[in-house]
């Protein structure tokens, strides 16, 4: 202790001085040394000084009042004097004593609001509360009387001294004291303090002067050290005893609480940063105790084994099954699987021997790994021993809880024996299941946390509900048992007093209470169904089910009847019948019997372990896109070769698929399912195995019945209960092993960045001093980004990667040959700086950061500088490397960057990042390790972010412990250079905690680490933790030389452990062959060091056959080792650094990687430009230029430019060589910057020419990648339609084996029906003007049309798009005809056209259409409906021959006939008639002319109904098709033709049925498929009049089912049919109309001025829906005026005939 205080003082010798001891210590039990003689004389003086202390006082108040703010009081010794403007008219605190002293009462202070808050926040009950205050008030009592111009500002607890006064300090007083005021507006004076250095380091001095630092930054280091924490035990309860007793009557003046000058951290600093920077007392616990520190603070600390238990061998048998043989459900990892198949049973040995290093000997796993080889190897590598290390952990937990559960087992079988033996005699009760021996075996056979949990829950099923009672009696057993043994101890105490020991213990007996505090532990009430049938007593019924619930495990597990079901001799409902009571019927007990043997049979530990084996093994998974997931997931998307699975075995998943699966599951993209049936082992289902086991096959009524309740318990059981449960823990397992894959990829990453050497110079330029890289690597460092507008940098790097110099290059992106003069000069002028920047520095390597594609160009201009330097400076060629920048950039932007160049920009610091990876990647990249924790920024694997933090910590640290220990750290310099500090928590043994005490140690001591042997004396680092760091620890022996007195050993600079130095000495004098009298080991060991080569002739078996002789253990490896250490001490073991070959160059430099970069993939690219192949000369001479007749001018045969007047010109074009060629492909650039190129071939499926007309410059193109250069950075691409979208399966990502493409495929067809469906219901809302216009749907339509009445007009939107209108108007109640209106030169999308089209007929507004079409038929439609043989019957053939049938049997003489409106085909009427004995149907069209029936045109319904009767009896036009595809009623049917709506608008345009029938009227007849053809065979066409205009051509539609043959022949069979029926018709060019105004077919006159001429006399087949017709009236029309309506277009090739 004393040497610890003596230490301490001469450290803290300049620092300023706390206040002293408190005045009273009337209980100080342990005194501080020094401070002992000066309380004891101070003491009755302060009391004096506290009564004549004057106004005057030197603690400086607070440089600032705010709250909880630091003040600059331990600064050093800070007096002032008060000056008269500081005083007011309120009393001071010294006043306000006197009057209390004098009165002998309190009186009420008035103080600074602010002042008082902050007394509040530091009063002296919290500081006494505080255990953390603590410390700064024992540091107070180590130091007092240390100086005389010591602070004077102290807590409240600290006791009055007496008021020194500084005369030099009167003159510094600030004339602006009254500027700072308190929250009354009043001023708060306040004196400068003079300061006075406290820090012996200049920089912590520099800090104090900025900042006005608070508190002792030796605070850390105190804090750890075990003198100073018994210190403060011993003096807490005397510092809290002072603190009650003076602490009212210790003030500073003007109200203000003094406080200790140097405040704790414990005060500054939030619990969560001390426990983030490693403060707390659990930290400080650590650091002191002499285990490793990773072992410490392991989830399950590591626990030795009692000597003489076989634990081990248990624990080692566990593992070796759990962690090596035990195969994973899924096949995560397939490298673990292959060297699963090579593990030996020997390996069992090997664990044994590690857990033994580990538990009871606490060796951490590298130590083991390299220092205990011979125990491991070659069955455990070092990550072998991390997993066993690990499994370790779980098996001390899952030994734990089975030792709970077995203790709560033996007690409830003690507590049913002490029931049961209550009353011997009782028979046992039927509903209590005895605790077995086996139950107890079971427990202790447990393997898994799983099996466990099985156990657990199966206790609780049987006997929850005794757990309280149990608890009750085992509570009042303890406490007998604890009054006993204290009687006993009374008895023992009395006889050696000599008195009566029964009276001792009826003392005892007497003193003990009778109420029982103990809190009871509550139980969950179980109220559920299961507690409810066992409430119910039906459990006896449940054993007559015929087996146990053991007994039907034992069965499942071993496939076959081992146990016959006892059947019972009576039915069920009769076994029931005793049972029913007061709870309905004997089936509801029996349904309850079922539900209680069900539960029992899921609760059985066999039964599920048997399932659980089963469905690991079998189960399968499928995988469906939900809606979302069908848009979202495309071939980018990671599950898209899992989007849809069928079956897929759990066993066949690999790597992380099932991650990726899940993820897209939470994000609602997919759906999985675990399959719920499984495969049973000889046939499809494994439940309908398991009911087999619990039958009795036997066929009588009673036995089935029994039969039927046994496999409704089977059922029940898994289906509802275990195979649920089950699926979830399978699911939560496969997630598990994904995540461990991902874990280790990650591992592996951070390997490979780890694992690289320190660059090696190849230069050989040995003769040069300053090439030479014996004392460290200097590096030089470029760093970009790809912004012109942003400056790039360099960097030099010293050996010690210290920053020599930097260079700000911001021109260096700019090209050298741009046609911009000053971006040239720009160039050179940073290209002449970068060359000397080389020159002066010299540099071994030059690394340029692989940022992008650029980096390439700034390598080719580094090399050129330095090729200029070698020829002009006879420079050495010095190597240039472009490097990952990955790691740099992350640095750049970390707190740990910005705060070791705070000044520097980011691209600067990447740079020196990049310089320092070359020299240690080690090293630098643990920079990040730090507690920011931005180690984890780096992106190790796309799915880390899905681990837990805390995992990929681990295995991150995991990573870093083995490589760091593989190199070793070198404590001076990691503490001389402030880099690899954080390397030294990695090393084997300590951690983050004794790591950070051991460099403050150093560097609070100013001195080497000299040999590992003060490790010890020093350090006073204990023997556990000495073994496992030392060997890891190195010293360079070399760079201490003669700097220090103390023995140096030169075995401390090389992997040799220090407890085998003897052997490496002994070696080397064997080698040396020297005698043993004449033997100097160390000039031995010096000697072989110059000479390792002599090592060769050793015998090293046999001298380790020797030390295992002598009980030193099996040491063949650790010799071997020794003699390579030897040959070379610390020897670096990672793998030297390598150039990165073309491939990684490519990923580095364009981010991409193979999984996101592949031949197939489909990119967005960007037109850059057109390649031509510029034509050879030969080609040139055989040229044959073409000459366009229509504009006479010449065109390039290669180029086809078309622009030549003359053919002179081409030949010009050709010679001045502005001919670029023939097109040959696309040049595009993709987003990642690469360039690509798509071949003219592979720009369209069909063949292009000239790609202009694909494509322009800019565009953006989908293409997919064909193959890539990675040497050229290019990749040649296709955008054919065919290759974009690959029904093959060619470019895509391979496919899932158990992909179901069947379901994919369903998907497909039905989301494109869906889409149809819903491109047809779309309708875009119109801006419309017009009373009849309305913005709704067809459905809306229809609704609207059932309360208007017959003949009203709505105007819609129409789903064919925006040129489109529907006109709907009413026929009937409940049937509405919906026609097609085509627009034409609209202003824009949701204005109405200029002219208006129904089928060939303009109208100009929608009156008129109204006008002239919707109402002349919805008033021909009303004569039907009027019509006397009306009949609502929606056109119903069968409905209307039952009315005909019924008219018929009333009046047998009469032809009845009815007419109806056709719901099917709005717009058209059903006539039905009786001829004879079998009904007729024919439809009645309705047009806007009059009515059309068997291709005639009626002006009247009179006319049509009398041609009717006297006709009926002909046949109707032959083959014609009937009803055979019947319209669809909505605009949007599944089979709606596209061009049309309405039965009116279908006459094709060049005929007119009610005036001119003729063959080109009878060859289209109406079929309303949605491949409806509008065509005539061109031999059938009439020629077009020579007064009638041309008609513009329309596509026709697409094909249908009726032949042109068919047309023909039904134009002859009309004709025959006409020619019969009037015999003035001659031939069909002459045939004349049946009306009784005829008009000539080729008249004259112009037909838009003949009243009596059709509108659509004689038009071409091919202009049947297009084209202006010529201003035509139809009959029945009025002339032509501004306001009548327009005629419109007759006929309707509706067939008219029912061939059924």
């Amino acid at each position: 202790m004393a040497d610890f205080l003596e230490s301490e003082a001469e450290e803290s010798e300049v620092e300023s001085e706390d206040d002293e001891q408190p005045a009273k210590k009337p209980k100080r039990k342990a005194a501080v040394q020094s401070d002992d003689e000066d309380e004891e004389e101070e003491d009755d003086e302060e009391r004096l000084r506290e009564e004549l202390k004057d106004l005057i006082d030197d603690a400086p108040i607070e440089e600032s009042g705010s709250d909880g703010e630091d003040s600059d009081a331990s600064g050093g010794p800070k007096k002032r004097k008060k000056s008269d403007d500081e005083l007011d008219d309120r009393l001071e605190d010294e006043d306000y004593d006197l009057i209390e002293e004098n009165l002998g009462v309190k009186v009420a202070r008035n103080k600074f609001k602010r002042l008082r808050r902050l007394e509040d926040d530091d009063s002296d009950n919290e500081g006494a509360d505080d255990p953390e205050l603590e410390r700064e008030v024992i540091a107070e009592k180590l130091f007092v009387g240390g100086s005389d111009e010591e602070d004077e500002n102290r807590s409240e607890s600290a006791a009055p001294r007496d008021a020194e006064y500084d005369d030099d300090n009167e003159d510094m007083e600030s004339d602006a004291d009254d500027f700072i005021v308190d929250d009354n507006g009043r001023p708060i004076a306040d004196r400068k303090k003079k300061r006075k250095p406290i820090f012996t380091d200049a920089s912590l001095q520099e800090g104090q002067d900025i900042f006005g630092v608070d508190f002792d930054y030796d605070e850390f280091e105190k804090y750890g050290e075990e003198d100073y924490e018994d210190e403060e035990d011993e003096d807490l309860d005397e510092y809290l005893e002072d603190e009650e007793e003076e602490g009212e009557r210790r003030r500073t003046k003007k109200g203000k609480a003094k406080r200790p000058s140097k405040k704790s951290i414990f005060e500054i600093y939030e619990p969560s940063e001390l426990k983030r920077s490693h403060f707390t007392d659990l930290d400080n616990e650590i650091r002191k105790t002499d285990v490793p520190e990773r072992m410490q603070i392991r989830e399950v600390p590591i626990t030795p084994v009692e000597e003489g238990s076989t634990e081990l061998e248990d624990e080692a048998e566990w593992i070796y099954k759990q962690a090596f043989v035990k195969a994973p459900v899924s096949k995560a990892d397939s490298q673990e699987s292959r060297e699963r198949s090579r593990r030996s049973s020997s390996t069992v040995v090997k664990i044994r021997q590690a857990l033994d290093f580990m538990r009871n000997q606490t060796l951490e796993v590298p130590f083991i790994a390299f220092y205990r080889k011979e125990y491991v190897q070659p069955e455990l590598s070092i990550n072998d021993l991390w997993k066993v290390y690990k499994y370790d952990a779980k098996w001390c937990q899952l030994k734990q809880r089975k030792e709970n559960l077995l203790k709560l087992l033996e007690n409830m079988r003690d507590f049913q024996l002490d029931k049961i033996m209550q009353n011997p005699d009782a028979p046992i009760p039927e509903n209590m299941r005895l605790i077995k021996d086996e139950d107890i075996e079971r427990l202790k056979n447990v393997q898994t946390p799983e099996e466990l949990r099985d156990v657990h829950t199966h206790f609780l099923l049987y006997y929850s509900k005794e757990l309280p009672e149990m608890q009750k009696v085992q509570r009042a057993k303890e406490k007998k048992r604890e009054l006993e043994e204290r009687k006993r101890a009374a008895r023992e105490e009395a006889e050696k007093n000599g008195e009566d020991a029964e009276e001792a213990a009826a003392a005892v007996e007497a003193a003990e209470p009778e109420d029982d505090d103990h809190v009871e532990v509550k139980y969950a009430v179980r109220s559920g169904p299961y507690e409810l049938c066992r409430k119910a007593n039906i459990e006896p019924l449940v054993k007559k089910f015929g087996l146990t619930p053991e007994q039907f495990a034992e069965n499942v597990r071993d496939n076959y009847q081992r146990h016959e079901v006892e059947q019972e001799p009576i039915p069920p409902l009769e076994a029931a019948a005793p049972f029913v009571g007061a709870r309905g019927s004997a089936a509801e007990v029996l349904r309850l019997a079922v539900y209680m043997c069900g539960v029992q049979l899921a609760r059985e530990p066999l039964l599920r372990g048997t399932l659980r084996d089963a469905l690991r093994e079998r189960a399968t998974l499928s995988v469906r896109p939900t809606p979302r997931g069908l848009k979202e997931i495309d071939e980018s998307h990671v599950c898209f070769s899992m989007k849809y699975l069928k079956k897929k075995p759990v066993r066949d998943l690999t790597g992380d698929q099932f991650l990726k699966l899940t993820m897209a599951a939470d994000d609602k993209l997919l759906e999985i399912s675990i399959s719920e049936q499984i495969e049973g082992n000889t046939g499809p289902s494994y439940l309908e195995e398991l009911k087999q086991l619990y039958q009795k096959d036997e066929f009588a009524a009673t036995v089935e019945a029994w039969n039927e309740l046994r496999a409704e318990a089977v059922t029940l059981a898994l289906t509802k209960i275990v195979m649920p449960e089950l699926r979830r823990e399978l699911h939560a397992v496969l997630l598990q092993e994904a995540k461990e894959y991902v874990l280790k990829c990650c591992r592996r990453r951070l390997y490979d960045w780890l694992k690289v050497a320190p660059y090696e110079s190849r230069m050989n330029e040995d003769d040069d001093e300053e090439w030479d890289t014996s004392n460290g690597l200097r590096v030089m460092s470029i760093a970009y980004v790809p912004d012109r507008q942003q400056s790039a940098f360099a960097c030099a790097v010293g050996a010690g990667g210290e920053l020599a110099d930097h260079l700000r290059l911001p021109h260096l992106l700019l090209r050298r040959n741009s046609p911009n003069a000053l971006e040239r000069t720009n160039k050179d002028a940073d290209l002449t700086a970068l060359r000397r920047f080389i020159l002066r520095k010299k540099p071994h390597v030059i690394f340029i950061g692989g940022e992008s594609r650029e980096a390439l160009f700034i390598k080719g201009d580094v090399s050129d500088c330095v090729q200029q330097l070698v020829e002009d400076e006879q420079f050495p060629r010095i190597p240039i490397e472009i490097a990952d920048n990955h790691i740099s950039k992350i640095y750049a932007n970390s707190i740990r960057g910005r705060n070791d160049f705070k000044e520097y920009p980011d691209i600067l610091r990447e740079a020196i990042c990049q310089a320092r990876l070359a020299q240690d990647p080690l090293m630098e990249i643990s920079q990040l390790c730090g507690p920011d924790e931005e180690i984890l920024c780096f992106r190790y694997h796309p799915l880390q972010d899905q681990l837990a933090k805390e995992d990929l910590l681990e295995g991150i640290e995991l990573e870093f412990v083995n490589r760091v220990n593989e190199v070793g750290v070198d404590v001076n310099e990691a503490i001389l250079t402030g880099r690899g500090t954080e390397l030294l928590q990695f090393v084997c043994g300590l951690g983050p905690r004794k790591a950070q005490a051991l460099i403050k140690l150093f560097k609070q001591t100013n001195q080497k680490l000299e040999n590992r042997t003060q490790l010890v004396t020093v350090c006073h680092m204990g023997p556990k933790v000495f073994i496992n760091c030392s060997g890891f620890i190195k010293i360079d022996t070399n760079s201490l030389g003669d700097s220090t007195e103390a023995y140096i050993e030169v075995l401390d600079g090389s992997r040799v452990h220090p407890e085998t130095y003897e052997w490496a000495r002994k070696m080397a004098v064997d080698a040396l062959e020297y005698e043993d009298e004449d033997a100097n080991p160390a000039g031995a060991l010096e000697e072989i060091l110059e000479a390792p080569e002599r090592l060769k002739d050793l015998d090293l078996d046999a001298f380790a056959e020797e030390l295992e002789r002598q009980g030193f253990g099996n040491k063949s490896i650790t010799l071997y080792d020794i003699r390579a250490e030897l040959n070379s001490r610390y020897k670096d073991l990672r793998v030297s650094f390598r150039s990165p070959t073309p491939e990684e160059l490519f990923d580095i430099l364009t981010k991409e990687s193979p999984d996101s970069f592949f031949v197939g993939k489909m990119v967005l690219a960007t037109v850059v430009g057109i390649t031509h192949r510029k034509p050879q000369r030969e080609m040139l001479d055989q040229a044959n230029p073409v000459r366009n007749d229509e504009t006479g001018l010449w065109e390039c045969p290669f180029c086809h430019k078309n622009d030549f007047p003359e053919l002179s010109e081409v030949w010009n074009h050709f010679d001045a060589g502005a001919c670029p060629g023939q097109a040959t492909g696309v040049r595009v650039r993709l987003d990642n910057g690469l360039s690509g190129y798509i071949h003219i071939k592979n720009l369209s499926d069909r063949h292009v020419t000239d790609p202009t007309e694909r494509v322009r410059i800019g565009q953006l193109v989908q293409c997919r990648i064909l193959k890539i250069d990675v040497e050229r950075f290019s990749v040649d691409c296709s955008s054919k339609t065919s290759d974009l979208r690959d029904k093959n399966n060619e470019w895509r990502p391979a496919r899932d084996p158990y992909y179901d493409q069947e379901s994919e495929d369903k998907d497909v067809r039905k989301d494109t029906e869906a889409k149809q469906t819903k491109e047809r219901m779309q309708y875009v809302k119109r801006v419309i003007v017009h009373p009849s216009f309305h913005n709704i749907s067809f459905a809306e339509a229809e609704k609207l049309m059932e309360n208007m009445a017959q003949g009203e007009v709505i105007v819609r939107p129409s789903s064919k798009g925006q040129d489109h209108l529907t006109v709907t108007w009413k026929v009937a109640d409940g049937i509405c005809q919906h026609i097609d209106v085509r627009e034409e030169g609209k202003e824009n999308a949701f204005s109405l056209g200029r002219s208006l089209w129904i089928q060939g007929s303009e109208f100009e507004d929608l009156d008129e259409i109204i006008a002239r079409y919707v109402t002349p038929m919805a008033g021909h439609a009303r004569d039907l409906i009027a019509y006397k043989y009306y009949k609502p019957l929606g056109g119903m053939r069968d409905k209307a021959e039952e009315v005909i049938k019924d008219e018929k049997a009333k009046n047998p003489n009469k032809i009845h006939y009815v007419i109806s409106a056709a719901k099917n085909h709005p717009g058209r009427f059903l006539l039905s008639y009786l001829p004879r004995s079998r009904c007729t149907h024919e439809y009645i069209s309705v047009t806007p002319d009059g009515y059309k029936f068997r291709q005639k045109m009626f002006d009247s319904l009179g006319g049509l109904l009398k041609w009717f009767k006297e006709h009926f009896r002909d046949p109707p036009p032959s083959n014609t098709p009937a009803a055979r595809t019947p319209a669809l009623r909505t605009p949007h049917g599944g089979l709606t033709s596209a061009l049309y709506h309405t039965p009116a608008a279908h006459t094709p345009a060049f005929h007119t049925p009610a005036h001119t029938p003729g063959p080109a009227y009878i060859n289209t007849p109406y079929t309303p498929s949605a491949q409806t053809p509008y065509m005539t065979p061109f031999a059938a066409t009439p020629r077009q009049p020579e007064f009638l205009p041309p008609a513009p051509r329309h596509k026709p539609a697409l094909a249908a089912y009726t032949e042109p043959s068919d047309w023909q022949k039904a134009a002859e069979d009309w004709v025959r049919h006409r020619a019969r029926d009037t015999p003035g018709a001659a031939t069909p060019g002459s045939v004349r109309t049946p009306s009784a105004s005829r008009t000539p077919r080729h008249d004259a006159r112009t037909p838009r001025h003949d009243a009596r001429t059709p509108r659509h006399e004689v038009r071409t087949p091919h202009a049947h829906g297009s084209g202006r017709s010529s201003r035509a009236h139809s009959v029945r029309s009025t002339p032509h005026t501004n306001t009548s309506p327009r005629s419109m277009s007759l006929g309707d090739a509706t067939p008219l005939y029912d061939e059924n």
